[in-house]
C-alpha cells in the first residue's frame, strides 16, 4: 500500500476548517480552541515551556499575537 503523502499545516488547517461535515461549526470550533490555548500560553511563564524544541519566549509571544489578532476579529 503506498504511503499517503501528508499535507503542509496550512493545507491541514484549511482542510479542518472547509471540508468538515459540522460545516462552519468546525470554523468555530478550530477559532475557539485557537483562542482558548493562547490564552492560556500568553499567562505560561516561559521558562515553564522551554524545552530542547521549543523556545519558550517565542512560544509566549506567538500565542499573545494570535490572542490579539482573534481578539480584534472578534470585537
Amino acid at each position: 500500500m503506498p504511503k499517503k503523502c501528508r499535507s503542509d499545516n496550512i493545507t491541514f488547517v484549511s482542510d479542518l476548517m472547509n471540508h468538515s461535515q459540522y460545516g462552519a461549526l468546525a470554523q468555530i470550533f478550530v477559532i475557539d480552541a485557537l483562542s482558548k490555548w493562547s490564552e492560556i500560553i500568553a499567562k505560561t511563564d516561559p521558562v515553564e515551556i522551554d524545552s530542547p524544541m521549543i523556545n519558550g519566549q517565542s512560544w509566549v509571544a506567538v500565542a499573545k499575537e494570535i490572542k490579539q489578532k482573534i481578539e480584534e476579529r472578534l470585537a
